[in-house]
């Protein structure tokens, strides 16, 4: 009732123009109060947008990397990983607010929870389509994405892959600009942390879904025995991210002779005989055309 109440009200619109009568440093509580309400719900996120929320000056404000609030910023983050996550609808405003530079030196900031924050909004930029790929090239950002895989700041390192993948996901644009992650995502199929191994998984399975570039560096870098590893020892969660990856891999003749000296096939053969999760045994069928095809098809990457 009290959100349906503020909604009707308008109550967005109302705390962005609040904001113009302020003092950048009085700005914290009703941009707090701004992040609660666009991540609770779709409708005042739609509200922010309508109302000017990624009005160019006034976002580099929030987004100044040398502000002297960090939860200023991190709430900024916050709206803008929201706005991108909710729709691809909303990729236009985001880009016509020309950020790329805030975005780029964020990225390096002394704060953790920042940079982790900038990973993710740039994975949700890349979330639907390719419209940012290009766009995060030329402002440095895919490099500098590459260089948080290393970060020292596990969640900064699990977004970081998060990104990566969706980068790689839609089209083969950024491959070679991406070849450069192969070995920071064949370590991170070791990361202490679950998502990061799972997120480096995908990443990999991406690197070989729209085309066959970087299937030697793939192989020359261990990513065959990497993903293998994380099917033999990982969670369920992780290993089934791993499964789909490599029956992208499976696409790809060394790929697969790789696979088939590894025994993989009896791996396979053995989970398909064991009862369980139906969408892992989608997972098997999949791999198992794709070992073997038939005689006389085609062996490129197919999805």
């Amino acid at each position: 009732p009290a959100q349906q109440l503020m909604f009707r009200e308008g109550a967005v619109e109302k705390v962005l123009g609040v904001l113009e009568g302020l003092p950048v440093s009085k700005w914290e509580a009703p941009m707090g109060l701004l992040c609660r309400l666009v991540l609770g719900s779709p409708h005042f996120a739609k509200q922010f947008l309508s109302s000017g929320g990624l009005s160019g000056d006034r976002l580099r404000v929030m987004l100044n990397p040398h502000s002297e609030s960090t939860l200023l910023v991190t709430d900024a983050l916050n709206i803008l990983g929201q706005l991108a996550r909710l729709s691809k609808d909303n990729y236009p405003l985001i880009h016509q607010a020309n950020i790329y530079s805030q975005l780029h030196a964020l990225i390096f900031h002394s704060g953790a929870e920042v940079r982790a924050k900038v990973c993710n909004v740039l994975g949700n930029l890349c979330r639907y389509s390719g419209f940012f790929y290009e766009h995060l090239l030329r402002h440095g950002l895919i490099a500098e994405l590459i260089a948080r895989c290393r970060d020292s700041d596990r969640t900064t390192r699990k977004f970081a892959c998060f990104a990566i993948g969706n980068a790689g996901f839609h089209s083969d644009a950024l491959y070679p600009h991406l070849k450069g992650s192969i070995p920071a995502l064949v370590e991170l199929l070791s990361d202490p942390e679950e998502k990061t191994r799972a997120n480096a998984s995908g990443a990999l399975g991406n690197l070989l879904r729209n085309s066959l570039l970087l299937a030697p560096e793939l192989l020359r870098h261990g990513a065959v025995e990497g993903l293998l590893q994380v099917m033999h020892s990982d969670t369920p969660a992780a290993r089934k991210i791993a499964l789909f990856s490599l029956g992208n891999f499976c696409s790809v003749e060394e790929c697969r002779q790789r696979l088939l000296s590894l025994q993989f096939e009896q791996y396979i053969d053995r989970i398909s005989a064991e009862p369980g999760d139906p969408q892992l045994q989608k997972y098997v069928g999949r791999i198992k055309a794709k070992l073997r095809p038939s005689a006389g098809s085609p062996s490129g990457n197919s999805n």
